[in-house]
């Protein structure tokens, strides 16, 4: 028989259950790496859409001209 006092909750980091009877809600695994990568996409996004605006800026000009 195994003493579950000696086993720790990869979850919760408690001792005297394993994480599948945990009862605390599960922590989302690397919130700062997700976080951090929403933040990028924005960016990158944000980027993207100046490109664009600059682009059809560079055509009306061109029209403009002709």
């Amino acid at each position: 028989m195994v003493q579950k006092s000696r086993i720790q909750c990869y979850n919760c980091k408690e001792y005297g259950h394993v994480a599948r009877e945990c009862q605390k809600p599960k922590k989302a695994k690397y919130a700062a790496y997700h976080q951090e990568k929403m933040l990028l996409c924005k960016q990158e996004e944000a980027g993207i859409h100046e490109q664009i605006d600059q682009n059809d800026e560079d055509v009306d000009l061109a029209k403009e001209r002709e």
